[in-house]
C-alpha cells in the first residue's frame, strides 16, 4: 500500500483529522501497512518498550490482556477500527504488564513512535486529545482491574477466617489507673510496647493508654499527670474465640491500633495492627513471598510442600485450630497454586533464553484431580493439561507445535522435582491428548461423549474436574461452559458414569455394619470414602450443569437449586470434613517419620473418637452410593 493509500484511509479519522497536511504526511510517511492473523499478538508484555511502535488499527478486532501475578489473564477491553493501540504503554514508560492480541484478522499501520510524539509537540490540539484518551483509558482499566480484584480477595485471605485472635494476641501490659504518664511512658519503653491495659486494684479494665494518648499529654501537659485522665474510657474489645477478621474489622473500619482480648471478662491479651503480621499464615505468607521472589527452580524445590519444614508446621497448626478438612487442603491446593504459577513463568524465561521466544499464542494451564477439586493433600501427582488458543489458520504451524511440545515438557520435568511425580497414567501438559487447541478440546469431548467406553469415561471424569490456574482463563472458561452443557445432555453418559462409579465398594455389610478391620490393618481413605463420595457429587452436578469444580461447592450450589436436601449436604461436608482431616494427619506423620506418603491409615492408631468418627463418614459415604444405585437401575436399558 503506497502513501497516498494510508493518507486516504487516516486523514478523515479522529484525531488525525486536526492534523495539517504537512504534519499528517510525515506520520505516514514512517508507517508500515501490517496484518496480524487471529490470536497473533500485535504486541506482547515481553517485549521492551523500546520495541514498540503504536498501532493505527484499520479493520479486525483486538483484545487488551492484563496479566496478574496470579497467573490470570483478564481482557480489559477491545479494540475497534480506528483505535490507537500502543500509545498508553509508551506514554507510561512501558510499566503497565499487558499484551493485545488479535481476535479477528486485523489491518493496521505501524507508526513509528518518535514521530507521533515530535508531532504531539508542534500540535497542541492533538497532544490535548491523546492526553484525554490516556487519562480515560486509565480510569477505565482501573476500574476494571479493582472489580476483577475484589472477585479474588475471598481465596487469598482465606485464613482470616479460620484463625482465632487468641492465636495472634500479645502478652498484655498492665498499669494502674493512678499512676502518672510519666510511668506509663517508663513501662511502655521498658515493656518495648505500643499501649497498656489500665485497671484497678481487683484487675479490672478501666481504659486502655497507647503512645497516641502519651503524645496528647505532651502537647498539653497542664491538665493532669494521672493516667486516668487521659486514659481512653471505652476501648473496642474483643473475645478471644473472635476470629481474625473480626478483630481486623476494628483496624480498619473504626480506626482503633490497640484492642485488648477478653476472656470471661479479664484482660488475656492485646492485639495492635503489627500483631496480624504475627498470624499463622505469616509463615504461609514467607513462604509465598519466597515462591515470588524465585529465580530459580532449585529455589522452588526447597519450598515444595513435601520439603519444607515451615509450611508443614503451618498446616499443623491449621490442624490444632480445629480448622475444617476441606479447608485444609484448599490451602494446600492454593500454596501448590502458587508454585506451579512461578514454575510457567520461569519454563516462559527460559524459553525466551533459549531462542523460542515468547508464547506464540495465549493459552491456559490446566490442574485436573484432587487440585483441581482444590482437595489436594501432601501425597499426589501430577494431573495436568493445556488448553491453547486456536492457531490452524496461521501460517507458523510448526513453530507453534514445536513451542508448546518444548514447554511443555520442560514444565512436566520441572514440576516432578518441585515434590509432584509424573502420573503414571500419562495425564500431563506434554502429552498430545492433554494439550489441545480450543477447538480440537470440544472435538475431543464431542467424541468422549459420542463414544463411549471404559477410557472415555475415566477422560470424562478425571477432564470434568479442570480448573484453570495459569493463563488465558476465558477459554478455560468457554470449554467449561460448553463441557457442562454437553454432559447435562447426554443422558447415556451420565448412567456410564453412575456404573463406573458403583464398581468401588465400601467396606459395609448387608445389615450397614462398617468393617474396619482391614488386611494388615490398613484402610485405604481414597479407596474407600473419599473417592466413592467425590464421584457421587459429581455425577449429580453433571446432571444438574454445575460449573463448580470444589466438591464442597458443588453440594453447595446443588443444595441452593434444591437438588440436595440441606441434611444430606451437611452430611457430606461432614464426611468430606473427617476423611480429609485423618489423610493430612496421616501424611504430616509419614513425612516426620520419613515413610513414602500414602492414603492408608492403620486403624490401631486411630482413637476411639476417631474411629467413629471414620464409621460416620463411611456410612454417609454408603448412603450416596445407595441412592446412586437406586438411580442407576431405575434408568438402565433392558
Amino acid at each position: 500500500m503506497n502513501q497516498q493509500e494510508l493518507l486516504q484511509i487516516i486523514r478523515d479519522h479522529y484525531p488525525f483529522d486536526v492534523l495539517t497536511t504537512e504534519q499528517l504526511d510525515y506520520i505516514i510517511s514512517g508507517s508500515k501497512y501490517t496484518t496480524f492473523k487471529k490470536g497473533e499478538f500485535l504486541f506482547h508484555e515481553d517485549e521492551t518498550v523500546e520495541e514498540l511502535d503504536i498501532y493505527f488499527l484499520v479493520s479486525g478486532l483486538a483484545k487488551n490482556v492484563l496479566h496478574r501475578s496470579s497467573g490470570k489473564q483478564y481482557s480489559l477491553r477491545f479494540y475497534y477500527p480506528g483505535d490507537l493501540i500502543g500509545i498508553m504503554i509508551m506514554l507510561t514508560s512501558g510499566e503497565m504488564t499487558f499484551s493485545v492480541q488479535a481476535i479477528e484478522d486485523c489491518t493496521v499501520f505501524r507508526i513509528q513512535k518518535d514521530r507521533l510524539l515530535e508531532i504531539m509537540t508542534k500540535n497542541n490540539d492533538f497532544s490535548k486529545i491523546i492526553f484525554e484518551s490516556i487519562g480515560n483509558r486509565m480510569k477505565t482499566l482501573y476500574d476494571e482491574i479493582k472489580v476483577k480484584s475484589a472477585t479474588e480477595s475471598d481465596d487469598e485471605n482465606i485464613n482470616l477466617f479460620r484463625t482465632k485472635v487468641h492465636t495472634l494476641m500479645d502478652r498484655p501490659t498492665f498499669i494502674d489507673e493512678n499512676a502518672t504518664i510519666l510511668e506509663a511512658a517508663r513501662k511502655m519503653k521498658e515493656e518495648d510496647t505500643y499501649g497498656l491495659v489500665v485497671v484497678d486494684q481487683e484487675k479490672k479494665m478501666h481504659g486502655i493508654l497507647t503512645q497516641r494518648e502519651i503524645l496528647s499529654y505532651i502537647t498539653n501537659p497542664i491538665i493532669s499527670e494521672s493516667v486516668k485522665d487521659w486514659m481512653k474510657k471505652k476501648p473496642f474489645w474483643i473475645r478471644d474465640e473472635s476470629f481474625a477478621y473480626e478483630a481486623l474489622s476494628y483496624f480498619k473500619h473504626e480506626e482503633v491500633d490497640f484492642v485488648p482480648i477478653i476472656r470471661n471478662d479479664e484482660v488475656v491479651g492485646v492485639l495492635t495492627s503489627t500483631s496480624f503480621l504475627n498470624i499463622q499464615d505469616s509463615n504461609y505468607l514467607d513462604l509465598s513471598y519466597k515462591i515470588q521472589k524465585a529465580v530459580s527452580n532449585d529455589e522452588l524445590v526447597e519450598l515444595a510442600t513435601v520439603k519444607s519444614n515451615t509450611f508443614q508446621q503451618f498446616i499443623q497448626d491449621l490442624l490444632l485450630q480445629d480448622s475444617f478438612g476441606y479447608d485444609i487442603c484448599e490451602v494446600i491446593s492454593n500454596y501448590n497454586d502458587r508454585l506451579h504459577r512461578k514454575i510457567i513463568q520461569l519454563t516462559e524465561k527460559e524459553m525466551r533464553q533459549e531462542g523460542f521466544g515468547s508464547a506464540p499464542i495465549n493459552y491456559c494451564f490446566i490442574v485436573m484431580g484432587s487440585q483441581g477439586r482444590s482437595e489436594q493433600g501432601f501425597h499426589t501427582d501430577q494431573d495436568n493439561g493445556i488448553i491453547l488458543d486456536d492457531y490452524n489458520h496461521l501460517s507458523n504451524l510448526n513453530k507453534v507445535d514445536l513451542y508448546f511440545q518444548a514447554f511443555t515438557e520442560k514444565l512436566n520435568l520441572k514440576l516432578a522435582a518441585c515434590g509432584f511425580p509424573e502420573c503414571t497414567g500419562g495425564i500431563m501438559a506434554k502429552e498430545q491428548k492433554w494439550k489441545r487447541s480450543y477447538t480440537d478440546w470440544k472435538k475431543a469431548i464431542d467424541e468422549w461423549l459420542y463414544e463411549i467406553d471404559a477410557q472415555e469415561v475415566q477422560n470424562i471424569t478425571m477432564f470434568y474436574d479442570f480448573r484453570p490456574i495459569y493463563g488465558d482463563y476465558s477459554i478455560a472458561e468457554e470449554i467449561r461452559d460448553y463441557l457442562a452443557e454437553k454432559s447435562k445432555r447426554s443422558l447415556n453418559m451420565q448412567q456410564l458414569l453412575r456404573k463406573d462409579a458403583l464398581r468401588f465398594k465400601l467396606p459395609v455389610g448387608p445389615l450397614g455394619r462398617v468393617n474396619l478391620k482391614p488386611r494388615n490393618h490398613l484402610f485405604n481413605i481414597k479407596k474407600s470414602g473419599l473417592l466413592q463420595i467425590v464421584n457421587m457429587i459429581r455425577i449429580h452436578s453433571v446432571k444438574y450443569g454445575i460449573k463448580e469444580v470444589n466438591t464442597i461447592k458443588r453440594v453447595q450450589a446443588l443444595k441452593k437449586m434444591q437438588a440436595f436436601h440441606p441434611r444430606d449436604a451437611e452430611n457430606v461436608k461432614t464426611a468430606m470434613h473427617i476423611l480429609l482431616t485423618l489423610r493430612t494427619k496421616q501424611n504430616l506423620l509419614e513425612l516426620i517419620e520419613g515413610k513414602p506418603l500414602s492414603n492408608d491409615i492403620d486403624v490401631r492408631t486411630l482413637s476411639k473418637e476417631d474411629r467413629q468418627k471414620l464409621k460416620e463418614s463411611i456410612q454417609i459415604a454408603n448412603r450416596l452410593q445407595q441412592v446412586m444405585e437406586i438411580s442407576f437401575n431405575r434408568n438402565r436399558v433392558v
